[in-house]
């Protein structure tokens, strides 16, 4: 049986891709992972690295690392960042498997392993025929414990190898978004916010609004500042832009009986200034009375309360979806389906009262389970144990074994005679 070649550019930080490499080769393949900065080294066992050469395009690097090793396998973490979506765009010009690992749909006991692409991108059906037909898995899903913490710790522990080793592998600390410095200043912030106030004075004024008769709550789910899936999934482009959006059209449209709640998402580092900009909007707009601004609670106490959700295309939208809540999303979304989510304009869900399908739900979820969906998760060792052993077999599954180094060489060669410039300057994203 011909070896599996499988490159990663990038991964969840942590223990995560050092495991499953592991894993991997026991099963007879050869695993790469191109090392960008300190935290890929030191993440990354050394049989495993391949050192980024910064005297050339990332583009034309790449094409020459998948050509010298006979690559068959493309893996990247998220599709959005600028080297991950140049490195899927090769990887699809030259015919080979493209892999996406992101964060669970089905958050918080699952992740995502995707062809193609994931979130906007994805290429899974909406079609809700070809849904209904999925069957429920096998086995039933197991559960650990979630915590935000080993996923931080990774994350610092990271960054610190990155800004160790800058010297010796230059790194670009603005490459995620906000420089880490900038991040960083901005969640201890927040950390010391949420650490000397408490919020019982407005969870007192959404429920004293739930208990009034023909009451109708709205929750409002911002992103990460300078997500992806505000960049390029959604018109938008900023949560202030989005925010400005649902304020005025419920200012504008919902019904004297609503009111609206609207949550920051728990990795916001306060860049946007939403709070602020809220208490202004509302006051200019005239529902200060009708609308509170979350800063900490969390999103399963909220969705207690709430009988409609709006969203750009968060997975708590899913989360809202599966518990049988009413959502909108306003960017695209992988569950923006007939059956699933309200499929009219904003003005008109606010007094809508039509809700997802039970049966769509249960079909949608058996379809994300077999299509994308991997019970287990990245950042601890309990949830690793669960994930990887069906990851590993997953990833052997999708890599096409016809696609040896020959072939991949002559792809090469092929797309090599093309003009110069097909890349663009430094590697720029090509043209379709």
């Amino acid at each position: 049986m011909p070896t599996k070649r499988i490159l990663f550019v990038g991964a969840p930080f942590g223990q995560f891709f050092r495991e499953l490499a592991e894993r991997l080769e026991d099963e007879g393949a050869e695993v790469y992972r191109i090392v960008l900065e300190g935290g890929d080294w030191a993440e990354t066992p050394a049989r495993n690295r391949i050192m980024l050469d910064r005297s050339m395009s990332w583009a034309r690097f790449l094409r020459s690392v998948i050509r010298s090793r006979g690559i068959q396998t493309i893996v990247t973490y998220n599709d959005t960042l600028p080297r991950n979506r140049i490195a899927l765009s090769i990887a699809k010009r030259l015919n080979l498997t493209r892999l996406v690992l992101e964060n669970g749909y089905l958050r918080p006991h699952h992740v995502t392993l995707a062809q193609n692409g994931v979130n906007g991108n994805s290429e899974l059906s909406c079609d809700p025929a070809v849904i209904s037909q999925a069957l429920p898995p096998a086995q039933a899903c197991k559960t650990f414990p979630v915590h935000m913490r080993p996923h931080v710790m990774n994350t610092i522990r990271h960054f610190l190898w990155s800004t160790l080793l800058k010297p010796i592998l230059p790194y670009n600390s603005s490459y995620y978004g906000d420089s880490v410095a900038r991040q960083g200043r901005g969640y201890i912030g927040e950390y010391c916010w949420r650490a000397l106030h408490n919020e019982d004075a407005a969870l007192a004024r959404v429920d004293a609004h739930k208990a009034k008769p023909g009451s109708r709550l709205y929750l409002v789910l911002m992103q990460k500042p300078g997500d992806g899936q505000i960049r390029y999934h959604s018109p938008f482009g900023t949560n202030s832009r989005f925010l400005e959006e649902v304020l005025t059209s419920f200012a504008e449209s919902a019904p004297d009986e609503a009111f609206l709640v609207v949550k920051q998402h728990p990795l916001d580092y306060g860049i946007e200034r939403l709070p602020q900009m809220f208490a202004s909007l509302t006051e200019k707009l005239g529902i200060q009375d009708r609308a509170v601004y979350m800063r900490k609670a969390g999103i399963a106490g909220l969705m207690e309360r709430t009988n409609c959700m709006i969203t750009i295309n968060s997975t708590g939208g899913l989360q809202g979806v599966m518990s049988g809540i009413p959502v909108k999303c306003l960017g695209k979304a992988v569950y923006d389906v007939e059956g699933l989510t309200f499929q009219g304009p904003l003005a008109d869900f606010w007094s809508s009262t039509q809700k997802p399908d039970p049966e769509m739900i249960r079909a949608y979820r058996n379809f994300l389970l077999m299509t994308c969906q991997l019970n287990g998760g990245f950042h601890t060792q309990e949830a690793r144990a669960i994930l990887l052993p069906a990851m590993a077999e997953r990833m052997l599954s999708l890599t096409a074994p016809s696609a040896d180094a020959a072939l991949t060489s002559i792809a090469e060669r092929r797309w090599s005679d093309q003009p110069s410039g097909m890349f663009g300057h430094e590697g720029l994203v090509p043209a379709e």
